[in-house]
């Protein structure tokens, strides 16, 4: 790291999300490039812009992200040596922020980058998980003649991403508890489901590792491991969904918690999927 950082030009730092709309005139184009160029049924554009409009017109991950950005180049700026100039237009490390499936675009991105005359940089899936169905893509899209470009992905086993993931989790349960007493506590831990098709591949197990490093920390045994928001295509997903898994929890739990360890901020598969559909469904 000592041999990037004497560098000129600053270090790069992209980082990738999946992206979601701005406004609600952005549905159609979001959802057409998530086909690929296929232009989606109006049916399932109107479906699409009623969930957005119950959780409020958008999405906050894309104003996440950037936020997460910001935070990350004053990190990583302000961690350097106080004799080093970390004014803006001499930063030792630079953080862009990109999107799978609306603008500012993968490929944009890093042509910008390219433009400022980044030569190295490190590339971020924001997603702890790895998956060849849809994470493979973002690597592609990071080809470039110019930049050297070296990627954090698949970081599941992240001791602090398991940490975070307790201490949310754990300050739920003390605060249900100071509320109901002793109440029987349902644990619910979802991901979002992918086509059976990816199988064999490493996504289902790097959950389950989350899912049992939590369960053992927490000392609990009434739980379930299931996938949310599943695609609209014919092909089989991977299961069990999770309103099936509601449906079987017994009565005499009258608590449920809503574990969504497959993501790491709001979005609509959070803010709609789990707080509005599960929710009412339970």
């Amino acid at each position: 790291m000592d041999n990037l950082i004497k560098q000129t030009t600053p270090i790069g730092i992209l980082l990738m999300s999946y992206g979601s709309i701005y406004t609600m005139d952005d549905i159609e184009r979001f959802y057409t490039h998530i086909l690929k160029g296929k232009k989606p049924p109006q049916e399932y554009i109107d479906e699409l812009r009623d969930r957005f409009l119950a959780i409020g017109g958008k999405s906050p991950l894309n104003e996440i992200t950037y936020n997460q950005a910001k935070k990350l180049q004053n990190l990583l700026n302000n961690s350097m040596d106080n004799s080093t100039d970390n004014s803006k237009n001499n930063l030792s490390y630079k953080v862009f922020v990109a999107f799978k499936h609306i603008n500012p675009y993968i490929e944009d991105v890093v042509k910008q980058m390219e433009n400022e005359n980044i030569s190295k940089a490190i590339a971020i899936i924001m997603s702890p998980y790895y998956s060849n169905y849809n994470i493979s893509d973002y690597f592609k899209r990071t080809k470039s003649d110019k930049i050297n470009f070296k990627h954090i992905y698949g970081y599941y086993d992240n001791p602090l991403l398991i940490d975070i993931f307790y201490k949310r989790i754990q300050a739920l349960r003390e605060k249900i508890i100071s509320i109901h007493g002793n109440s029987k506590i349902f644990y619910i831990f979802s991901a979002h489901s992918l086509p059976e098709k990816i199988l064999p591949d490493p996504y289902p197990t790097q959950l389950q590792f989350v899912v049992n490093k939590l369960v053992e920390r927490l000392g609990i045994t009434d739980y379930v491991f299931c996938y949310q928001s599943q695609g609209k295509t014919k092909d089989k997903w991977l299961g069990p969904d999770i309103l099936d898994q509601i449906s079987k929890i017994p009565d005499e739990f009258k608590i449920i918690i809503s574990c969504p360890i497959g993501f790491i901020c709001e979005h609509l598969e959070v803010l709609y999927d789990i707080d509005i559909e599960a929710k009412n469904y339970a």
